[in-house]
């Protein structure tokens, strides 16, 4: 292979992330050099890869990504076509675009040939300096465009499947919210009867002791009493479904660190007349996580419904002991609330959470708080579980991971 060294301006290659890859084949090592040489230019972040047959070049081929295949026609062996010819038939390289350098007169079956083998073009000896660079340069181009479309269509579906999951995430969040809406709306018209029931049947007895000429004020009393104290179990209820409401927008509640010896602190204060009620003991151990980044007042929800339940539903038959602690379990913060209170039925267990619930028909209340305690705690990825055996007592475990 004859080289001609005289030089023209050329265009600097693009330069690419990586170094483009292009393959020299000749079975002389002196025009290897001499092409390589051609070519060259300071900064244009080519690698020259040299094969010295075909056997060396296909075997190149298939290990290196290469953008372009300057190949000698006329070699010992394995000429040019039938290297050509080889690659078009390989998967790994039948794209790699192929320049013949030959010194065959520029006879018109000699070129068909070699279009036909897969060549993209033809280099003539003595090769023209400016001419042979131009090409090089066009191809090293066009592949460094196609692998920036490449680049940009593996980007474009790495953005569709992010795109598709938020969907898929939003559209699940959407259908949570809308089942939860629905159980919401059936819930509040189906449990609110009972109150309402119960207030309109006090009227009627109300208007039935107003009609007598002359009215007991005793049962009147009674009676007022009772629908006063209707009405405010009714107020409780609707402030609960209020909360829950509220849970949509957990959001927007701040974060802050959270020690959850002030937060027990905080809730044994405001459940001082229960505890006293029930002569409840609290033992708390937060040594191993002493505090977690959170929403206060949604930890504090969590807290005060587990403990408050705890006491409330506890045995006639021995003093309340409850015990509250923290640990880590891989990356959640683990809320544990123990009690030796009455337990719940194995076949209750899936309604603890369920809203207006109540398992234990004489503890007051209106079946609210673990329904958002649950609600609480999956709003924030976590998960909430549940060991109980009636007579017993529960264990609730809250699994939190700081937000």
């Amino acid at each position: 292979m004859d080289t001609d060294h005289d030089t023209l301006p050329i265009t600097t290659l693009p330069t690419p992330t990586h170094p483009v890859k292009i393959l020299l084949v000749d079975d002389k090592e002196e025009n290897l050099v001499s092409l390589a040489s051609l070519l060259s230019d300071d900064g244009d972040n080519t690698d020259y890869l040299f094969a010295n047959s075909g056997e060396e070049a296909l075997k190149i081929a298939l290990q290196e990504e290469i953008a372009l295949i300057l190949l000698d026609v006329q070699m010992p062996g394995m000429n040019g076509y039938e290297v050509a010819r080889y690659l078009r038939d390989i998967s790994k390289t039948r794209d790699i675009p192929i320049i013949f350098v030959t010194a065959i007169h520029q006879q018109d079956v000699h070129v068909m040939e070699g279009f036909e083998a897969g060549a993209v073009d033809f280099l003539f000896k003595p090769l023209h300096p400016a001419i042979t660079k131009a090409k090089v340069t066009a191809f090293v181009r066009f592949y460094l465009q196609k692998k920036e479309v490449e680049r940009a269509h593996k980007r474009t579906q790495e953005i569709n499947r992010e795109l598709e999951e938020r969907v898929n995430a939003r559209t699940a969040e959407l259908t949570r919210v809308n089942k939860d809406l629905d159980n919401f709306v059936y819930t509040a018209s189906h449990d609110l009867k009972a109150p309402i029931n119960n207030i309109e049947g006090l009227v009627v007895a109300l208007r039935e002791v107003l009609d007598n000429p002359e009215p007991d004020h005793g049962e009147l009393n009674i009676i007022m009493n009772m629908i006063q104290d209707a009405i405010g179990r009714f107020k409780h209820t609707l402030m609960d479904l209020t909360e829950v409401a509220k849970l949509q927008h957990q959001d927007e509640t701040p974060i802050e660190s959270v020690r959850f010896a002030e937060l027990i602190d905080d809730v044994t204060l405001n459940i001082q007349d229960l505890i006293l009620k029930y002569d409840a003991t609290i033992n708390t151990d937060f040594s191993e996580v002493p505090e977690m980044i959170f929403s206060r007042k949604n930890l504090r929800s969590i807290v005060y419904n587990l403990v408050s339940n705890a006491i409330k539903y506890s045995s006639p038959e021995r003093q309340p002991l409850i015990e509250v602690s923290t640990y880590r379990e891989g990356a959640y913060t683990v809320f544990r609330v123990k009690d030796n209170g009455l337990g719940i039925r194995a076949d209750d267990k899936n309604k603890v959470f369920a809203m207006f619930k109540r398992l234990h028909a004489h503890v007051e209340g209106t079946g609210v708080g673990l329904a958002i305690v649950k609600r609480i705690v999956e709003n924030c990825d976590g998960k909430i579980e549940c060991d109980s055996e009636q007579g017993i007592g529960s264990e609730f475990r809250v699994y939190l991971k700081e937000v």
